[in-house]
This record gives C-alpha cells, structure tokens and sequence, in this order.
C-alpha cells in the first residue's frame, strides 16, 4: 500500500510543471470531441502506467534493492532536472489539435512513453513489487496535478504562484532524491 501513497505524491510533484495539463487544457479547448478526447487522454496514461508497473515488478524480482533504490534516486533526480530546466517543452505542435482520433490517441500513447512520470512508476514499482498500486497512485498524482489546468486553463502555467509551485516541486524531488541515493550507498539508515 505505500508504493500507492509514494507514487501518487511523486507523479504529483513531477508533474507540477503542468506540461501535460497545459497540452490537454488546449486540446480540450480546441476539439468538438472532449469526452473522448480526455477519454483517451486518461487511457493513454493507463497503459503507459500498467507497462511501467509490470516492468517495476519484474525489475522487482530480478536485481537487488541497492539497484533498486538507485533507480529510485535516477528517477526522482531526474525528475527534479525536468521540472527546473528553463526551456518549456511542449508536447505537441498546432496539427495534433486538428489530428484525427486513432492519429491523436496513438500520438498521445507515442508522447507519454517514457515520460517522467511512468520513470517514477516503474522505479516505484520496482522497490515493493506492487506494480498495480504504483499504477493507481500515479494515475491519481497524474489527474492531481492535471486538475488546476484544465480548471483555469493553460495562462496558469506562466503565473507566479505555478512557478514556485514548480520551483519547490523540483526542490523536494531532488531533496528525495538525494537522500534515497545516500541511502542505497549506506550512508543513511532506512
């Protein structure tokens, strides 16, 4: 059950950027079909969730908790490193909020592979064998830190208070993270 909690406030701070909100709060906003937009959006997320869970699982039962808990400590670092670089990435360019939707959704499966947040979910997974409670707790850190925007929409992003939101997301990430690598060297207690 702790893999869920971790996992949820994890993903939850690793998307304080609101990257992902900002692109669905202007997909949204441009698309007749917002139901199955979201729809997809929330599927996409899931399935990318569920391949880095079972991945977490297997990475479980194959290496050691040292590793583990240095592919924990890389996750969140890198994490952290997304949240503080300067440069804004978007996820898309003007086409995909015109695009077809088996285009959109296979798009929106092709942009989220890989992403911080499934990093984070399968690096969690990986340290309890849970993989289904890192899932849910990262789609619901997902769909937390998603929320604002699309409630107040993607000029959320560029206002003060988001950006020390974001600020302090990163801090605590690499905080984490630091003590999580001192602690798979040995250098902390558990």
């Amino acid at each position: 059950m702790d893999a869920i909690m971790l996992a949820l406030v994890a993903v939850a701070l690793a998307n304080a950027d609101g990257r992902t909100g900002v692109f669905l709060s202007r997909l949204l906003a441009a698309r007749d079909d917002r139901r199955l937009v979201f729809g997809i959006a929330v599927g996409v997320f899931v399935v990318n969730a569920v391949i880095a869970a079972v991945a977490g699982s297997i990475a479980n039962r194959m290496i050691g908790q040292g590793i583990v808990a240095l592919l924990v400590a890389f996750a969140l670092l890198s994490a952290a490193v997304a949240l503080a670089w300067r440069g804004r990435l978007t996820l898309a360019d003007d086409r995909v909020l015109t695009a077809p939707v088996p285009l959109l959704a296979a798009r929106m499966l092709l942009i989220q592979f890989g992403d911080r947040s499934h990093f984070l979910i399968g690096a969690l997974a990986a340290t309890s064998g849970a993989g289904h409670w890192a899932a849910a707790g990262g789609l619901a850190g997902w769909t937390i830190a998603m929320l604002p925007f699309l409630a107040f929409g993607p000029a959320l992003a560029d206002r003060l208070g988001a950006k020390i939101v974001r600020w302090a997301a990163a801090l605590i990430l690499a905080i984490w993270g630091l003590r999580s690598a001192m602690t798979a060297f040995g250098m902390l207690g558990r």
